[in-house]
C-alpha cells in the first residue's frame, strides 16, 4: 500500500481482464480516483512454457520490490523481458516503470523465480532510481576472487557497482557477504548494511557502504580503549531505521568502555557521528543476554525494542525467561516478561512511544486463556492494555494476531520488512484479527478484523457472514484499512462469492449508482443488494479539520529553497506529511527535492528537504523558480518558490 493509501498492488489467481499475460497468477495495481477504484494489470508479456513444466507455467515472472508510489518495480523473470535479458529458465532482474519499457539489470540465478530460482535480496529506492541486490553470479571483474556466497551490487541506470568492498574497491571477503532484510538497505538506497561472515576465518563483521560517496565503514569495529577489552566476537546486524541513519547490532564483544560483561549486548550505531552506544547490560552483575533476533526501532531510532533472556536491570527478577525491553536516552526499561515465537509480532508507533505486540503469556489479571493475545504498551505511562478483549469475549480458545494472512513472502525479495502496519503512526489506532466474538455484533464465528481506538473496540469486517476476513494492513496515518473476504459487502461485488479486496476509509466511500429511470418493469435490471448492516466503530466518525498550509520556509537564504531547507507547515490531523519541490523541464515534471515526516497530532510539523539526484545536476542549478507541494492524505497545496539548488 502506498503512503497515501490511494494505491496498492495485489495478485489474482487467473488472468484478469486486460492482462497481457498470466495463465494462473497476475499482478495488478488498484488506484483510487475521483469516482472509484480502478485496477490496471501490471504483468508483462511472456511466452508460455511446455505444459508439463508446471512450476514455470504457474509464475514465470513476479515483482520483488516497489518504489514508494508503487509505479516503479523490480521484477524477477525466468523468461526474457528485453532483447538483452538472459534466455528462458535463467532468472533475470528488471526495472519497470509505469508507461515505460522494462530495463534489464542483471542475471541473478537459474530455474524458476518461485522455486529456488532466486531467494536473495532485491530492493529499490523510494524514488525508483537505484536498485540493490545480491547474487551468487559473478557480474564484475572485481568479485572474481569470491569463492563462495554472494556479492552485493547496486544499479542506478548507469551500470553496476560492487557494494561489499573496502574503500579501495577490494572485496572484503572471498566468502561473500549477506545483506539484512531488516532495513539493510536505506529507503533512498544510499546506505547499505551488510555482514561479512566468519566462514573464511576470523569473526563475522558488520559494514556500511555509502553508495553516494563510495566509502565503506566497519560498523562493528571496537571503540573500547580499556586494557582489558575482550577478544573479537561475531557481530550480528539486527536492524536499522528506514533512512539508515541509525543501525543496531548485537555482539558479545566489548565494543565500548561501558561494556564489562561477556554476554551478548545490543549496540546503537549513529552514522552522523560514527559513535557506538551500549544499550543493554554492561555491568559485571548483568547476567542477561540479548537475543540474536531483530531489533524494532522507532522511525528516528530514538527508541528501540528488543528481546533478552535473564537479568539486565538490577530491579528486575533474575529469571531466565524471555523479556521485551525498551531502550532510549533514559536507559533500558522492562516492557513485559513474555514469550514470543521465532518471528515475533512487534510493531511500533512512529516515535516508538507505543508498541503493539502478540504473546501467549498472561500479562494482566484479566487474561486467563493460554491463546495469543494482542497488547499495547504505552511508554509514557509505562502501562499495558490488552486489546483482544471486549464485552462479549476475550478468554476463549481463539488466537489473536496482528499479522496478515494475505502477505506473500515469496514475492517479497526485500525480505520481511515490508511496509505492512497493524498500528498507525500515532499509536492511537491498532488493528488485529481473531475468530472470537468480542462485541455483540460479531455473530458469525469466523475470523474478523477489529479496530481499537481510544479505548473503544469495533469491527472493520462485517462479523455477520459465513466467511473469514483477512487483514491487509492499515495506512500509516490510520485512515485506510485493507482486508479481504469472500462475503459480498457492496452491491458492486457481483462475482458470486470469490475473494475480493475491500478498503475501509475514514470519511471515505463513493455514492452508489442511481437506478435507471423509465424502463419497463420486466426489463429493469435487478436492484442492487443492500450492503450488510453493521455497526459503525466509534473510530470512523468524521473529524472537523482545519486547512493545510505552509507557515514558513527556512534555509540559508530566507524564502529560497536550497541544499538545506526546512518547511514548517500546519496540518489538520495526525498522519504522514510529504513535501516536494519540482519544475517542468523538457515537457515533464522533474522533482528536485523531497522530504516527509509523521505528524503525531494536528498542528505544526517540520519537514526537512533533501535534494534528489536531478536536484544536484546542472539543470537544477539553472532553475530560478519551482513549485513547492505539501500533501497530507487527500489535502494538497502548492506554491511557487525561488530556487538556489546549485549554489
Amino acid at each position: 500500500m502506498s503512503d497515501d493509501s490511494d494505491r496498492f498492488v495485489y495478485s489474482t489467481f487467473g488472468p484478469s481482464p486486460g492482462s497481457e499475460s498470466g495463465p494462473l497468477i497476475t499482478f495488478l495495481a488498484a488506484e483510487r480516483g475521483e469516482t472509484g477504484w480502478i485496477s490496471t494489470p501490471l504483468s508483462l508479456p511472456y511466452s508460455i512454457y511446455e505444459k508439463n513444466e508446471t512450476r514455470f507455467e504457474l509464475m514465470p515472472i513476479i515483482p520483488g520490490a516497489f518504489s514508494d508510489d508503487l509505479h516503479t518495480a523490480v521484477w524477477l523473470s525466468a523468461v526474457p523481458l528485453t532483447p538483452d535479458g538472459p534466455p528462458e529458465k535463467e532468472v533475470g532482474l528488471y526495472r519497470k516503470t509505469s508507461g515505460l519499457a522494462p530495463e534489464f539489470i542483471a542475471k541473478v540465478g537459474g530455474g524458476s523465480v518461485l522455486f529456488n530460482g532466486y531467494s536473495g535480496f532485491a530492493g529499490i529506492a523510494g524514488d525508483g532510481s537505484r536498485i540493490v541486490f545480491d547474487t551468487a553470479e559473478h557480474l564484475l571483474p572485481a568479485d572474481a576472487g569470491r569463492t563462495s556466497g554472494k556479492s552485493i551490487y547496486a544499479w542506478d541506470g548507469g551500470g553496476l557497482q560492487l557494494v561489499d568492498v573496502d574503500n579501495g574497491g577490494n572485496l572484503l571477503s572471498t566468502c561473500g557477504a549477506r545483506i539484512s532484510h531488516a532495513n539493510g538497505m536505506s529507503s533512498a538506497a544510499r546506505l547499505v548494511y551488510f555482514t561479512v561472515p566468519a566462514e573464511c576465518g576470523g569473526v563475522a563483521e558488520v559494514y556500511m557502504r555509502d553508495l553516494d560517496s563510495g566509502t565503506t565503514v566497519e560498523v562493528s569495529a571496537s571503540q573500547c580503549t580499556r586494557g582489558d577489552c575482550n577478544a573479537p566476537q561475531d557481530a550480528n546486524f539486527v536492524g536499522a531505521t528506514s533512512d539508515g541513519s541509525v543501525a543496531f547490532l548485537t555482539t558479545a564483544q566489548q565494543l565500548t568502555n561501558a561494556d564489562h560483561d561477556a554476554n551478548s549486548d545490543l549496540y546503537r550505531y549513529d552514522v552522523g557521528t560514527g559513535e557506538l552506544t551500549l544499550l543493554s547490560g554492561g555491568s559485571d552483575e548483568a547476567s542477561g543476554e540479548v537475543l540474536q533476533g531483530t531489533a524494532f526501532p522507532s522511525d528516528d531510532g530514538s527508541r528501540v525494542y528488543f528481546l533478552a533472556n535473564g537479568q539486565l536491570l538490577p530491579s528486575e527478577p533474575a529469571l531466565g525467561g524471555e523479556k521485551l525491553f525498551r531502550a532510549d536516552s533514559g536507559g533500558i526499561h522492562l516492557v513485559a516478561e513474555a514469550s514470543f515465537p521465532s518471528k515475533p509480532e512487534v510493531q511500533l508507533s512512529a516515535n516508538g512511544t507505543r508498541a503493539l505486540f502478540v504473546t501467549q503469556s498472561q500479562l494482566l489479571s484479566g487474561d486467563t486463556d493460554s491463546e495469543p493475545d494482542v497488547y499495547l504498551y504505552d511508554a509514557g505511562a509505562e502501562s499495558l492494555t490488552r486489546l483482544s478483549t471486549g464485552p462479549s469475549g476475550g478468554n476463549g480458545a481463539f488466537p489473536a494476531t496482528i499479522s496478515s494472512p494475505i502477505e506473500r513472502p515469496e514475492y517479497q525479495t526485500t525480505g520481511d520488512y515490508q511496509p505492512f502496519y497493524a498500528v498507525d503512526g500515532s499509536g492511537q489506532r491498532a488493528f488485529f484479527s481473531t475468530a472470537e466474538a468480542l462485541v455483540p455484533e460479531d455473530v458469525n464465528g469466523k475470523v474478523d478484523v477489529y479496530e481499537w481506538w481510544n479505548g473503544q473496540l469495533g469491527l472493520i469486517s462485517s462479523g455477520q457472514n459465513e466467511f473469514d476476513s483477512g487483514f491487509g494492513g492499515v495506512s500509516r496515518d490510520g485512515r485506510s484499512v485493507l482486508f479481504v473476504t469472500n462475503a459480498t459487502l457492496n452491491p458492486a461485488d457481483v462475482d458470486g462469492g470469490n475473494r475480493d479486496f475491500y478498503i475501509a476509509r475514514l470519511e471515505g466511500g463513493f455514492p452508489e449508482p442511481e437506478e435507471p429511470q423509465g424502463c419497463e418493469v420486466n426489463l429493469c435490471p435487478a436492484p442492487p443488494r443492500a450492503p450488510l448492516a453493521r455497526p459503525t466503530p466509534g473510530s470512523i466518525s468524521p473529524q472537523k479539520t482545519a486547512g493545510l498550509r505552509v507557515i514558513s520556509i527556512k534555509s540559508k537564504r530566507a524564502g529560497v529553497v536550497g541544499r538545506k531547507t526546512t518547511v514548517l507547515a500546519a496540518v489538520p490531523l495526525p498522519g504522514l506529511v510529504s513535501a516536494s519541490v519540482w519544475i517542468h523541464a523538457h515537457g515533464k515534471k522533474v522533482v528536485l527535492a523531497t522530504g516527509r515526516t509523521h505528524a503525531a497530532h494536528a498542528g505544526q510539523v517540520r519537514i526537512d528537504l533533501q535534494l534528489t539526484r536531478p536536484g544536484r545536476e546542472p539543470l537544477a542549478a539553472r532553475a530560478q523558480n519551482g513549485h513547492l507541494t505539501v500533501a497530507e492524505g487527500d489535502a494538497t497545496i502548492s506554491q511557487t518558490v525561488k530556487l538556489s539548488l546549485g549554489r
